[in-house]
């Protein structure tokens, strides 16, 4: 299982155990933070594998 995967498995436990709302303000913002680092890290992944503009083609 890749680090990605277990961390969203996580997130996902959290939220389904616990109402985000009724976290203290910084397990709020610690939560946001992490899901804003597995986007970045997903997109830069991505653009790894396919390049910047996969649909640009020098012609």
């Amino acid at each position: 299982m890749s680090l990605w995967n277990e961390a969203y498995d996580t997130m996902n436990t959290i939220e389904s155990r616990y109402e985000v709302d009724s976290l203290p303000l910084d397990q709020q913002l610690k939560l946001a933070e992490i899901k804003a680092l597995l986007a970045i890290g997903q997109e830069l992944s991505q653009i790894h594998h396919e390049g910047i503009n996969p649909d640009y083609s020098r012609g």
